[in-house]
């Protein structure tokens, strides 16, 4: 990932508390774990969002 677009969002204070202290137990930074988080996220909904290609009609 060589490409990156820097950019700014606003996190009620409790959360990025949070995100910290998490971030702080995996050894990464806040931006590393936000970023790891939503690439989960867009996984996830991206295998929920296929059409389910087994079928129990066989």
């Amino acid at each position: 990932m060589s490409d990156i677009s820097k950019t700014t969002i606003n996190l009620p204070v409790d959360l990025k508390k949070e995100l910290k202290k998490i971030a702080i137990d995996e050894d990464t930074s806040l931006s590393g774990l936000i970023l790891k988080m939503i690439e989960e996220g867009m996984n996830s909904r991206n295998k929920s969002n296929k059409p389910n290609v087994f079928s129990d009609e066989d």
